[in-house]
């Protein structure tokens, strides 16, 4: 692959940094448009040929070292390497965190996360649950709000995580349509391992452990106390005793119900604001993200778009259709890469049958570092590869946690078959 000029890494820098004051300056020119012209259709038909379409696709959780133009030889990414060839490979890209929410919600505004509040301290640093009154704020401008300001068709398909509602449920203060998205089609919250069948959990974890010690301690001071009781040693009522033993298991057999409700309660797939399956089918999340897509472009081919697919892949739980489930070198996780790959290939060509590749500007990106530390309960290793760079996905001190593979596409904008060393931002 060949080096960029030091020129040319400036025109590109340029291009990047630039098209969405492009798109706010095509959206004035348009108003000028509407009073000189005096007709609505007469504006339409000569601004809409000139403003780029936007195709942005966020990957959650893979890796550097996962994808063949960055340097794999072993899992097979044939679309995200012609993306490389056709356009500009970043090796030096970096997200605004190590963890999925603020890293999105940097991605989202150009706003460090801590700025949005959506950068907390401590063990949970995302959106756990779909009840979360967290979110990013309503005050925020994101790219979609811009380009829908512009006269752009905005839309989401695919993980969001970046709040639903603040005080009831169909309140919907974080919801993509008031973030600038016109169509969501996708998970509110996003995949975890709860959402697979017999994939595990992830509420087990240093403070849940100190919660089960807790319970466990303070179950036996209870039945101590009954022992002490019968004999004779202490005395009490034993109808407030058992008040007491009924209260205390009560909150035990809520909290039992909580952990194994997650997956009914937290993986939903929504369409606009309403539930369309719950819990969702992981297995055809991936083939479903792909058609409605495909869908969209067709329907908005003759208008400004910019749409945003965020794959819930290759975020644990795995899962596959059976189409590539065991045919990677590289297991679940390998399938999984390979299964995003084909997706991407599978819009890209929709693209070029539209005729819409050559006014389109591609971007694809994950959200953070692989995780490298994930293993299944069987032991396999469900975590990615970040090549030379040390660390993985939530920590952020480290490159590995915040390098992300990059690859850009603009035909006659951009140049092809070139790779930027230099650091780039998300934001």
């Amino acid at each position: 692959m060949k080096r960029l000029q030091p020129w040319t890494v400036m025109s590109v820098t340029a291009v990047l940094l630039l098209v969405l004051v492009c798109c706010s300056k095509l959206a004035r020119a348009e108003e000028v448009g509407k009073k000189a012209v005096g007709s609505k259709e007469a504006v339409g038909s000569k601004t809409a040929v000139g403003k780029p379409n936007f195709l942005l696709f966020m990957v959650d959780d893979l890796g550097m070292g996962d994808v063949g133009c960055f340097g794999n030889t072993t899992i097979r990414t044939p679309n995200i390497d012609r993306i490389a060839n056709n356009g500009v490979k970043l090796t030096q890209h970096l997200s605004a965190a190590a963890v999925c929410s603020p890293s999105r919600a940097a991605f989202l505004t150009g706003r460090y996360p801590v700025r949005s509040g959506t950068a907390p301290s401590g063990q949970m640093r995302v959106i756990p649950f779909l009840a979360s009154p967290g979110g990013l704020p309503a005050n925020e401008t994101t790219f979609a709000t811009v380009l829908k300001q512009a006269g752009y068709d905005t839309a989401l398909v695919g993980k969001w995580h970046q709040g639903m509602s603040c005080t009831h449920r169909n309140d919907f203060c974080h919801h993509p349509h008031n973030h600038g998205f016109d169509y969501f089609y996708g998970m509110p919250v996003g995949n975890v391992r709860d959402c697979g069948i017999n994939a595990g959990t992830v509420m087990k974890t240093k403070i849940t452990d100190q919660i089960v010690s807790v319970v466990i301690a303070i179950t036996i001071l209870i039945l101590s106390v009954a022992f002490l009781k019968l004999y004779g040693i202490v005395y009490y009522n034993w109808r407030g005793y058992c008040n007491i033993v009924g209260l205390w298991a009560g909150l035990i057999l809520l909290g039992f119900i909580f952990l194994r409700t997650f997956r009914t309660l937290n993986c939903v797939l929504m369409k606009n604001k309403d539930i369309i399956e719950q819990p969702f089918v992981l297995e055809t999340l991936t083939p479903r993200f792909t058609e409605e897509a495909i869908t969209y472009l067709r329907e908005k081919k003759d208008v400004p778009f910019m749409l945003y697919v965020a794959y819930s892949k290759v975020h644990t739980a795995l899962a596959t259709t059976e189409r590539f489930r065991g045919k990677s070198r590289h297991g679940s996780y390998g399938d999984n890469v390979e299964e995003m790959d084909w997706s991407v290939g599978e819009v890209m060509k929709t693209l070029d049958e539209l005729g819409l590749t050559e006014n389109t500007f591609v971007y694809l990106s994950s959200d953070n570092g692989a995780h490298i530390e994930e293993v299944s309960l069987e032991g396999e290793v469900h975590g990615g590869w970040n090549g030379i760079y040390k660390g993985g996905k939530a920590q952020g001190g480290m490159e590995g946690g915040i390098r992300v593979p990059t690859v850009l596409q603009w035909p006659g904008k951009l140049p092809s078959g070139v790779e930027i060393s230099e650091p780039t931002s998300q934001m």
